[in-house]
């Protein structure tokens, strides 16, 4: 920027890297959530460059959020949660080949009860435990842009 002020991305940038790992979760909903909402806008403008990039974006946080998963610890949870991100990549999929944004329909409401579930977890878990949910070094990191 030649005004000195800090860009966007660097703002985000700073999200990131200072964000608790259920933050980035929370993070990697909403940009799911985000791009397809963009997607949608695509799809009525019928720009199929622009619907197949975002649908892509949405794929690869799935795709990420599905590889964080941790087996051992999370039992069948983290399994169910596996599958129904399989699902996700499977719908996304779905809706990019064909071109039609009736997939990526289905599957929203799921993928926002996902979000909200979890923004209840950590506003439940901060408030039992007066932690406002900051991060404790070291933490994983997850390797999508969003």
């Amino acid at each position: 920027m030649t005004n000195g002020a800090p860009s966007n991305n660097t703002y985000r940038k700073t999200q990131i890297d200072t964000a608790s790992p259920e933050t980035l979760i929370l993070m990697l909903y909403d940009g799911a959530l985000r791009f397809m909402g963009q997607a949608e806008e695509a799809f009525a403008e019928k720009n199929m460059e622009k619907i197949s990039n975002l649908l892509v974006r949405v794929q690869a946080i799935f795709t990420e959020l599905m590889t964080a998963l941790n087996k051992e610890q999370g039992g069948e949870i983290a399994i169910n949660l596996e599958r129904l991100y399989l699902f996700f990549l499977d719908r996304l999929a779905e809706a990019n080949i064909k071109k039609d944004p009736e997939p990526m329909r289905q599957i929203r409401p799921l993928i926002e009860d996902l979000r909200n579930t979890w923004a209840e977890a950590i506003r439940l878990h901060a408030k039992n435990t007066g932690s406002p949910g900051q991060p404790t070094p070291p933490k994983p990191r997850l390797n999508v842009a969003a």
